[in-house]
């Protein structure tokens, strides 16, 4: 199987009529759409080909909302491209109604007070709050569980982990990590996919055994693990060792410990053994998945939002949950973008948006969303959908690396982890990652690397 993504015709007829279903709105909402026409402008970092499959869904809430309009922005560049955007507009009075968000950044907006919405009461209205035509599925009990409690659950208490009370985020889509690997290699030599921390080092070893040889530069022309963000590798690990990294209260900055500092050790001596690359380490920073798919690196730890990158024809792809520390206590962390709502945007236009955010989470407009692009659905009955049964089950020439990825991620929803949130838990994030790659690379030893960290950190709070 070469995994360039195909999606099947009879997949796409059925999407395209669930979606046109799920767009009719339920008869509470009836009255709640004002006479008057409103604009909801909607910043974003969707590409071409993402945001195409939401301008779908926009005509089609504008079908069913005539009085309402999506004025749907992509702004330029990334993330935290978008949030240096939005920073600059919260005190120019320029913000748009929603936004594409991460949760570092809403902490920081929240340092602005009342800029950022409460969606609470609109959460709970019985008006125009989730309704179980939204989405619903039957728990072990056969009760019906539907509104807030249908999101999976980490992705949800995401936009309620902030340092004030409410609900300042929702998720529109969201990805975790997966482990790529080199399938025609590793049935050649018969190894199996590790589970574990463990069984990764000790295959890591085997494979810098079989494939020794160096390039004129002494880099290994085989690297047989790769990590697409120095960052989450520490974050993750962190996490499954349970390694105090930050804290929402208190001392927010708690990584400078003992055993954080044995653990980068641990990886800087692997490192040095050549049993695995990050972007951080690699020349000019290039992404692990392209060396990966260039046949440089034989496993790939990455977002399951960039799967579009580890997909090649060059060799067939595998697809699995990265490994733990221990398989009772996975942890795999969550990430992908939210929404938030801005607080200067008028009555109308606050009601408007959330009315487009229900209709955007919709269990059968999140999986719209999801099976196209390699992101997760944020709602549990999505997954439940016949449309995502016969996606993650799809064979032969049906069957992709999405589907793959879709199959894998599918069994992680109880596995996902969220950092904590607070105003200077994005610098912790940064400091750390650029950490990390310092004192692989040998710029920097252990003790001064989280030195300088920590003291960036309390520098830039």
């Amino acid at each position: 199987m070469k995994n360039k993504f195909a999606y099947p015709a009879f997949l796409m007829v059925a999407l395209l009529g669930a979606t046109v279903c799920s767009c009719q709105p339920a008869s509470s909402l009836s009255s709640s759409v004002e006479d008057e026409d409103v604009t909801v402008t909607f910043w974003h970092t969707m590409g071409h080909a993402n945001s195409s499959l939401v301008d779908k869904l926009i005509s089609k809430f504008e079908e069913d909302h005539p009085h309402i309009t999506i004025s749907s922005i992509q702004a330029s560049g990334g993330y935290d491209d978008l949030e240096a955007s939005l920073l600059q507009a919260i005190p120019a009075g320029t913000t748009p109604t929603m936004a594409f968000c991460y949760p570092d950044h809403v902490a920081k907006y929240l340092s602005y007070s009342g800029t950022v919405v409460d969606l609470s009461s609109y959460i709970n209205d019985p008006e125009i709050g989730f309704q179980v035509s939204d989405g619903s599925h039957t728990d072990n009990s056969s009760n019906v569980i539907s509104g807030k409690d249908d999101f999976v659950k980490a992705f949800w208490e995401e936009g309620s982990s902030y340092t004030q009370a409410g609900v300042y985020s929702v998720p529109f889509a969201k990805s975790t990590e997966a482990l790529f690997y080199n399938k025609d290699e590793f049935d050649k030599h018969g190894w199996s996919v590790p589970t574990t921390w463990d069984q990764m080092w000790s295959l890591c070893q085997i494979i810098r055994e079989t494939y020794p040889e160096k390039d004129l530069d002494d880099r290994y022309k085989m690297y047989p693990l790769g990590y697409d963000s120095d960052a989450n590798m520490y974050i993750t690990l962190s996490e499954q060792y349970g390694i105090p990294f930050t804290s929402a209260t208190g001392d927010h900055y708690l990584f400078n410990n003992t055993e954080a500092k044995s653990m980068v050790t641990d990886l800087k001596a692997k490192y040095d053994n050549g049993l695995f690359v990050t972007k951080g380490t690699s020349g000019n920073s290039t992404y692990t998945s392209t060396k990966f798919t260039a046949g440089e690196i034989l496993m790939s730890i990455g977002s399951t939002g960039g799967t579009a990158y580890n997909s090649t024809n060059n060799f067939t792809v595998g697809v699995a949950v990265p490994p733990s520390v221990d398989l009772d206590a996975p942890a795999v962390i969550s990430q992908g973008p939210s929404i938030c709502f801005f607080s200067r945007a008028t009555t109308a236009q606050k009601r408007a948006a959330w009315e487009f955010y229900r209709f955007l989470s919709t269990a059968d407009n999140s999986c719209y969303y999801s099976v196209s692009t390699g992101y997760q659905p944020v709602r549990i009955s999505s997954y439940e959908t016949p449309i995502y049964q016969s996606f993650i089950n799809a064979t032969g020439a049906d069957r992709g690396l999405f589907n793959e990825v879709g199959s894998v991620t599918s069994t992680m929803q109880d596995s996902y982890f969220n950092s904590p949130v607070f105003d200077g838990s994005a610098t912790a994030r940064g400091e750390i990652g650029s950490m990390m790659g310092s004192v692989l690379l040998g710029t920097k030893s252990v003790e001064q690397g989280f030195t300088d960290a920590m003291s960036n950190c309390l520098t830039n709070s």
